[in-house]
């Protein structure tokens, strides 16, 4: 299965019966009464002791696709001839009735195929099911999945243009809700609908957001939504109404994922009473979450909270039984991802020698990246370069090497090594050179860009150090025109021009040119309104107030211009959420991840 990005994690539940191969259409052809071929093209006789093990291999593989109804004896007979005919005319293969080696690997792939989709389509119905029945379960969440729901219309004569003049959140919401009734697809109505609840918790209404969640048709997303209802409103600032809308998730895993990002948002506004409360509720149910590598990564973010929140002995105690559980584990690589997530619970806590030294019983290779990162990034914060750059030293991959290089250099530059922090980013540049996969190469330069202008963004144009901005600007710049995704080139020139602006680099106007060929480039207003969407709240986090509502309302602009109704709905709904963020920075503070 292959691995969704967070933004596009609805989709991942919908069926992947689309990846039907073409060979498959033929299942559709009924051969039971197959004409049978004229008297000349009927295959003589066959001896019985003659059978073919290729033939018996092409009878199964047909009969088990729905093509073939005669005896399975290995045969070349005028129904197995007449049967391979119809699958090749619908396949598209010379028509010869003959059977290769070729056409039977095909066949017994097709069979693999259509075994995995009905593997899948019974998951996927026993998953609906099993949702649909813990809603049932719960007298709050009966309600969401009334069956029977009616699509609403969408009002084919509104106009949002006030709207979009004047945006505020109610006004974006409202006509988020009004494109998603457009949507004609139950799946991508669903998906917008998730993300339009979200903004509406945020906002902090609940009421609305819990009406939101009952308009969508699949139980499984409206699990999805009540976990995120829970966690949009304690990021909006309503702890009591987030542990309210936690209590009522009936999916111990979902309710477990709430509970504990509301304590990780409680414990960042300094609330750490009721994040240890929190984190208690979420520790109480943990023997009924149903994957035991799921319950020590559980236990391992509230040892972090509860590190955060002065609650040293409890720390120590889900260590010690998230350490037990990792050795009892049936697989290796099981076991692995169970250590790695305790060795990376103690580098987050600054704990880097225990980290370290639990690290040598993980295996698994990517299990030890991110304790590594994390290792190298708190050496570095206590001021050990030295060791940091040891540890960034020891990271096979070279993409996740060059990006912790570039945070040792962030941290060398707030303790005045800038010099050092200059030398660290080339060690970083060379080594994405040797990164291969052009995605991956491009997020780690992007990151690497970022970071020569951080590291002088302190200079300031009128110190004795303008000059090291200048050129590092520059640097930046440069580095940005090697990334080859498209969006990513836009957002990185951006931020570096966003900073040159606020030091006043006289060459800001010609990193703007550039960001703005880079944004016509990306494909889709979508993803280009989600990018200024997303340096909006980035700049607004960064107190950069003014650059913030540019951003915004350059994303508003983009907007105006979508007509289709999913990707309108999405795109105002994130929206909604922008604005929240920068109307009160302190709430967007909330909905960053630790």
């Amino acid at each position: 299965m292959i691995a969704v990005p967070k933004n596009n994690r609805r989709l991942s539940l919908f069926s992947a019966s689309t990846c039907a191969v073409a060979i498959l259409c033929a299942a559709s052809v009924h051969t039971a009464h197959a004409s049978i071929p004229p008297f000349e093209e009927q295959a003589p006789k066959i001896d019985r002791l003659s059978a073919s093990p290729n033939v018996l291999r092409a009878q199964k593989a047909l009969s088990k696709l729905g093509l073939y109804l005669g005896p399975e004896d290995g045969h070349l007979d005028q129904a197995t001839r007449a049967t391979i005919r119809i699958y090749q005319r619908a396949t598209g293969i010379d028509i010869t009735g003959r059977i290769t080696l070729d056409m039977i690997g095909k066949l017994e792939y097709a069979v693999s195929v259509r075994k995995l989709m009905r593997q899948l389509e019974e998951a996927r119905s026993k998953s609906i099911t099993d949702a649909r029945s813990k809603l049932l379960s719960h007298p709050v969440t009966r309600d969401l999945i009334k069956s029977g729901k009616s699509d609403d219309v969408a009002d084919p004569t509104r106009d949002a243009t006030q709207c979009f003049d004047q945006p505020t959140t109610m006004c974006l919401l409202s006509e988020a809700l009004e494109s998603a009734k457009a949507i004609g697809k139950a799946e991508l109505r669903d998906w917008a609908l998730g993300e339009i609840l979200i903004a509406e918790a945020r906002a902090g209404l609940g009421e609305r957001a819990m009406e939101t969640a009952s308009r969508i048709n699949d139980p499984r997303l409206v699990m999805v939504a009540l976990r995120d209802i829970a966690e949009a409103q304690a990021a909006g600032g309503n702890p009591e109404e987030a542990l309210a809308a936690a209590d009522i998730i009936p999916d111990p895993d979902k309710q477990a994922d709430a509970f504990t990002a509301i304590a990780e948002i409680q414990v960042r506004r300094g609330d750490k009473n009721n994040a240890r409360r929190s984190v208690e509720k979420m520790l109480s149910d943990i023997d009924n979450v149903s994957d035991r590598l799921k319950q020590i990564a559980l236990r391992t973010r509230a040892a972090v909270i509860l590190a955060n929140a002065d609650a040293r002995d409890e720390v120590e105690v889900e260590l010690t039984i998230a350490e037990q559980h990792a050795h009892t584990l049936p697989r290796d690589c099981s076991k692995s991802a169970g250590i790695r997530y305790v060795a990376s619970a103690l580098a987050d806590m600054q704990e880097t020698a225990r980290a370290l030294e639990m690290l040598e019983s993980v295996s698994s290779p990517s299990d030890k990246i991110p304790v590594l990162m994390s290792a190298a990034e708190a050496q570095a914060r206590a001021g050990d370069t030295a060791a940091a750059l040891a540890t960034a030293s020891s990271i096979e991959n070279v993409r996740y090497r060059a990006i912790v290089l570039g945070r040792i250099a962030l941290a060398q530059s707030k303790s005045g090594q800038i010099e050092d922090a200059d030398t660290t980013l080339d060690i970083a540049m060379a080594a994405i050179d040797r990164i291969d996969r052009p995605y991956t190469r491009s997020f780690a330069i992007s990151r690497i860009a970022l970071a020569m202008i951080q590291v002088h963004a302190g200079d300031g144009i009128d110190s004795d150090s303008a000059k090291g901005f200048l050129i590092a600007a520059k640097r930046a710049v440069e580095a940005a025109n090697l990334i080859n995704d498209r969006r990513l080139k836009a957002r990185t020139l951006w931020l570096i021009s966003v900073r040159q602006r606020a030091l006043n680099d006289p060459n800001w106007e010609a990193t703007t040119a550039l960001a703005e060929i880079a944004t016509a480039e990306v494909t889709g207003a979508l993803s280009q309104v989600w990018m200024f969407a997303g340096l909006a709240e980035g700049h607004a986090l960064a107190g950069e107030s003014e650059a913030g509502w540019r951003a915004f309302e350059h994303g508003v602009e983009i907007a105006r211009t979508i007509d289709n109704a999913w990707s309108r709905a999405r795109t105002l709904a994130k929206l909604a959420s922008t604005l929240i963020c920068l109307v009160d920075p302190g709430l967007g503070h909330l909905l960053e991840k630790p």
